[in-house]
């Protein structure tokens, strides 16, 4: 796949509510996305948690699970790393699962591709303000 144009497909949402089908290393064909055993993998299939715990539990994302009311509440969803990369970026995994249990897979879907996001932007993030950059809605 090396489009280089945002790819609309449900089978790109990641189990852990990124958009792959807008990802740079899957429209240049560096990665497949996690939905398969490929080891073209940008976050390397065999390593994720998410994507096993998805997998054993039978969910098509996080927003499938019963166990936690939300995802905030999950230690292999929210580690430390996670949430600071969050923190630097202004991002939300949390919001994409939230947006996918409210709304529907198509909705994200659709919402995703419009904005031309890998994961949900909450503000300008913390390099962008540094920079001086801002980010375009």
């Amino acid at each position: 796949m090396n489009t280089g144009q945002i790819v609309s497909s449900e089978n790109l949402i990641s189990y852990c509510g990124f958009y792959c089908g807008a990802c740079p290393a899957l429209l240049s064909g560096k990665c497949e996305g996690c939905r398969g055993n490929s080891p073209k993998c940008a976050v390397g299939v065999k390593n994720c948690q998410v994507r096993q715990c998805c997998i054993e539990n039978g969910f098509f994302t996080c927003a499938d699970c019963t166990k936690f009311a939300t995802t905030r509440n999950c230690k292999k969803f929210n580690p430390l790393s996670i949430r600071f990369g969050e923190w630097v970026s202004n991002t939300s995994r949390n919001k994409g699962i939230e947006i996918v249990r409210e709304n529907g897979r198509a909705e994200f879907l659709a919402y995703m591709v419009d904005k031309q996001w890998v994961t949900v932007k909450t503000k300008d993030s913390f390099l962008n303000r540094k920079l001086g950059k801002r980010k375009e809605e």
